[in-house]
């Protein structure tokens, strides 16, 4: 995706909608705040950019990429900035790149720096933020329908009010961790030009890895719900869904399409692999896939594909992770196999 030095453009032809962008954009060098503003608008949601009187001029950048469903983008404005958006009507997570972030909504706010904290804004409220001069953000926006349904399927029942996420997202514990990798795979990806997540099938991948994460890691209204006790699914059904990952192991699955597939919720979906499996179904599928990576990286012939190719198409997009396991499983890194 080719970049464009845009600095004095002006508005153009943005619309300040909110309703996402409908392909990849990616600017930089914008000086003009309305220009910015718009831009922000046209991916996001309607905004008011406040440039810092200590700023010397704006230098805004900005990639965006639909990925499945979901809107990402990396965003920084080379100043120290104040952003006031409107009412937000999807979830926007919020996570610092570089630099510091302060970000508010109503009553909650947040002190971010990289990698360490984020914030979940919930649809119905502004968000209110001040960027250091250095700051640059992953910015990620769901629609409320897909993970209203996602939710759903967890729990087993239909929602009575909405979801609200806790505001403030921990990235530095063991499931916040397992967010913080596949938002910085997006961050890597927007900042080098994006190569995987311009495939749809790498998207679904990627678009499952986010919405469980924030179900089952970010504290919601509905998490003692997700978390509760459920009467396991039946020998039978427990089967019948490690059949389907072994038949179908390459594609986007995730505890929530594969309850769904069984017709169970999440809970009893895990209740019954921990009673027939003796593991959770995402560590199965996981062992699913690295055998699968395996026979196909013993039988390639070297310099005819990579490890990271093979391991896209089985739906493993984690590199260091991927590594690790792949060593644990068979003594070797991938690309001693690759390479033999």
């Amino acid at each position: 995706m080719a970049q464009i030095h845009d600095p004095d453009r002006g508005p153009g032809t943005s619309t300040g909608t909110g309703t996402g962008t409908p392909g990849p954009v990616s600017v930089r060098g914008v000086t003009d705040p309305a220009r910015a503003e718009a831009l922000v608008g046209d991916a996001y949601l309607p905004n008011r950019l406040e440039v810092s009187p200590r700023a010397s001029r704006l230098d805004m950048s900005l990639t965006v990429l639909p990925v499945g469903q979901l809107t990402v983008g990396l965003l920084g404005y080379g100043q120290e900035v104040r952003v006031v958006t409107d009412d937000a009507s999807n979830f926007h997570v919020d996570v610092p790149v570089a630099g510091r972030a302060e970000m508010s909504a109503g009553r909650d706010s947040v002190v971010a720096a990289p990698w360490d904290e984020g914030a979940v804004f919930s649809p119905g409220e502004p968000a209110r933020m001040r960027w250091s001069d250095s700051c640059l953000q992953v910015c990620l926006m769901i629609p409320p329908g897909i993970l209203e349904t996602q939710l759903e399927e967890l729990v087993g029942r239909s929602m009575v009010r909405p979801l609200r996420f806790d505001f403030a997202m921990d990235l530095r514990g063991s499931i916040g961790r397992s967010c913080s990798d596949t938002l910085r795979l997006l961050a890597r990806e927007l900042g080098d030009g994006p190569g995987l997540l311009l495939h749809p099938y790498t998207a679904s991948h990627v678009q499952s890895l986010l919405l469980d994460g924030l179900l089952l890691g970010q504290p919601h209204n509905y998490l003692e719900d997700v978390e509760g006790p459920a009467r396991p699914g039946t020998t039978a059904i427990i089967a019948r869904v490690v059949d389907l990952i072994n038949e179908r192991a390459n594609e986007p699955w995730s505890s929530t399409t594969l309850a769904r597939e069984a017709h169970l919720s999440v809970r009893a979906l895990q209740e019954g692999f921990k009673r027939d499996v003796g593991q959770p179904p995402m560590r199965y599928l996981r062992d699913v896939r690295l055998r699968r990576v395996h026979a196909v990286l013993r039988d390639a012939r070297p310099g005819s594909t990579t490890v990271q190719a093979v391991a896209s198409r089985w739906g493993m997009l984690h590199m260091g992770r991927l590594a690790a396991a792949y060593r644990a499983a068979f003594g070797e890194p991938p690309s001693s196999t690759l390479a033999r």
